[in-house]
This record gives structure tokens, sequence and C-alpha cells, in this order.
């Protein structure tokens, strides 16, 4: 999957107001970039530009399934005939479209049933996209003032995720806990902490 593909899904994702408007969406696919690239820095996943425009692509796309409930099911129905099709010329490898695929199903629930005929050739990579995707849509409530940034560390197997805002943000942790579950998992942690910080954002 490539840069290319990425301004396909992009355009198709604000063709249909991004699901719930753009400012969610934009704001998940920031969030999702800043911990993957934490993450990268704590050497938890391995730097890799292809799975950096997987993530941006899920991050876009995953509430489209709106207004459609569930929403996430519906997504992933839409997406697994839409993105063949618009990438036809130049097709995505099944490894890249189901792991995207996978990660719009998973964003809303832990869902780890196959669905229709979309295989996941390698489930580890395929959680650990999803699990930043999950934790990021929780750490964004439209409700909610969105928060500044988001950095990241880890001791003794313990991942503490500081929260930088200037309002409080109490609703997007308690969010954004009850979906760090997959993350907990498929990185073998012993738990993981979300604090609360007002301290300028990291340069």
């Amino acid at each position: 999957m490539n840069k290319n593909h990425l301004e396909i899904l992009k355009k198709l994702a604000e063709s249909r107001n991004y699901g719930r408007g753009p400012a969610h969406a934009l704001q998940v696919s920031k969030l999702s970039l800043k911990i993957y690239d934490e993450l990268v820095r704590l050497k938890m996943l391995a730097d890799n530009p292809e799975d950096r425009v997987i993530l941006e692509a899920a991050a876009v796309l995953h509430d489209i399934g709106h207004p459609q409930e569930p929403h996430h099911e519906a997504g992933f129905d839409f997406l697994s005939t839409e993105i063949p099709k618009l990438t036809a010329q130049d097709p995505i490898s099944n490894a890249a479209l189901s792991t995207l695929l996978v990660s719009v199903l998973w964003h809303n629930e832990r869902t780890y049933l196959k669905r229709g005929s979309i295989e996941i050739p390698d489930r580890t990579h395929a959680e650990q996209i999803a699990a930043v995707i999950r934790v990021a849509d929780g750490l964004d409530l439209i409700s909610q003032p969105p928060i500044t940034d988001i950095s990241l560390s880890l001791q003794n197997r313990q991942l503490q995720i500081e929260v930088i805002s200037k309002h409080p943000v109490d609703l997007q942790i308690k969010e954004a806990a009850s979906k760090s579950d997959l993350m907990k998992s498929i990185f073998a942690l012993r738990n993981i902490i979300f604090v609360p910080s007002t301290k300028p954002a990291p340069l």
C-alpha cells in the first residue's frame, strides 16, 4: 500500500464526509500516527512506512459506515467492496487491505471473528495496527475539546500514555482505557495507564 492509495482513500472518506465529519477523523489520524511514532521510538514496533500509510487510511475511514449501525460492520462491508474497485489499476496487497479493513471493523469493539471473505494473513500485525486505532479513537470524543498531544513511556512492561490538554480529559481517558485491551494483549504489557497533563506539548 502506497501514498497514491492513501490519497484515493482520503478522497473516498471526504466524499462521504468521513462518516461523522472531518474533525474527528482527522484528529484520530493525528493521534494514531503519534502513538505509532511513539511505539517505534520505544522499540515496541518496527518503523515501517507502509504501516504508517495503512494506519492513516484506517484512521480517516474508521467511521465511514455512519449513519448505519453497527457502523464498524457497515464500514467494513462498504470498504471491502469499494476499495478494490478504486484501486483496480494498482491493487493493494491482500495483507495490507485486510489489515486496513479489520482495523475499521475492530475500532469499535474487539471483534475477532472473520467477516465476509476477507482473510487475515498476519493477525499479529493486524492487531497491532487496530490497537493503535482503538486507543486513538477513544482519545477523541466529539463532545469534548480535542487533546493537544500525547506522549508515551515504558517501564517494566507498563505503558504510560500522557494525555496533554488545556481542558479536562477524564472522559477521553475513561474511553481510551476501555479500548486499550487489544494494545495491552498484543504488546504483552503488564498494564496501560493514562495520565492527564497540562504541560506544553513536546516538540
